[in-house]
């Protein structure tokens, strides 16, 4: 199972929004979900995932869904409690 470990070190490259959509994969938000939230377009958030993919140096959103979970479990306390909620 991997841990993850080289792609959560690549998370401090994320932008604010990148950061706040790649919270938002983690809890297994939609893009059109993803849209209203941030208050952007889905054509907007699918730019965000296209470059927290390539940031992270992962192949698919499920991957970076996995980072975004496995990050949020090593540092739980500075995830945003709004967005954990949802």
């Amino acid at each position: 199972m991997p841990t993850w470990t080289r792609e959560m070190d690549r998370v401090a490259l994320l932008s604010a929004r990148e950061a706040e959509t790649f919270a938002l994969l983690g809890a297994g938000w939609s893009n059109r979900r993803i849209s209203v939230r941030l208050q952007v377009t889905e054509r907007t958030v699918k730019a965000h995932v296209a470059r927290i993919l390539e940031k992270l140096q992962v192949e698919s959103r499920l991957q970076a869904g996995l980072v975004a979970l496995s990050y949020r479990h090593m540092y739980e306390g500075t995830v945003s409690q709004e967005i954990k909620a949802g």
